[in-house]
């Protein structure tokens, strides 16, 4: 039986509202340092000075806390990538190897910019929830991809075939950035995201 993910009550007022993020920070602080498994409700009240008590008032169990911050750093990764993909459009709208790297480049860097998303990434298969959090994310960001990127590089796509086209891109891009991730070396690390472009290159490559 999966747990309950979703918080007990959302806070309104302003003190409330700090009471709720604090406990949603310390506990992700205190996963990267004890990890999953050992990560408690406890621990997580003893780190950050509020009660157990409540904080089972806002959530009812570390699933939850984690599913909180999850389903937030989603939205705001969503949103941070599109904003930087925006402005390059501005500038240009047509497709080139440039365009390529300036995405896999922006997407890494918003990966680094949205606190606790490795974290959260290195977890997902601990809870269904977690899982289909990941699946809904890839799918707005399909989306968003198609409307923004594809339907306007490439006309003769038309709008089905677009947003499926944008989730085979986010897909694999998200598997293998997933792959950096666990690459140690620099220059491994390098090749892989090499092979990565090849494939995207080729790909877009088939729709001009």
């Amino acid at each position: 039986m999966n747990p309950v993910v979703n918080p007990r009550k959302v806070p309104q007022q302003k003190r409330s509202k700090e009471r709720y993020q604090k406990i949603v920070e310390t506990a992700i602080q205190l996963l990267g340092e004890v990890g999953y498994d050992d990560l408690t409700t406890d621990l997580i009240a003893e780190r950050s000075g509020i009660s157990v008590g409540s904080i089972y008032q806002f959530f009812p169990n570390k699933e939850s806390i984690i599913y909180s911050h999850a389903e937030n750093c989603y939205l705001i990764m969503h949103d941070l990538f599109f904003e930087k993909l925006t402005k390059e459009l501005k500038r240009n709208k047509k497709f080139t190897p440039e365009f390529v790297d300036f995405t896999l480049i922006a997407f890494e860097q918003t990966l680094n910019e949205v606190k606790g998303y490795r974290l959260i990434n290195s977890i997902l298969y601990t809870n269904e929830a977690l899982l289909h959090l990941d699946i809904e994310s890839n799918e707005r960001f399909a989306k968003t991809l198609a409307k923004k990127v594809i339907l306007t590089m490439f006309p003769k796509v038309n709008e089905k075939r677009a947003f499926y086209i944008s989730l085979m891109i986010v897909e694999s891009v998200d598997s293998v950035i997933k792959i950096v991730h666990r690459t140690k070396k620099p220059a491994e690390k390098k090749q892989v995201l090499a092979e990565l472009k090849t494939l995207l290159l080729v790909y877009f490559s088939s729709f001009l």
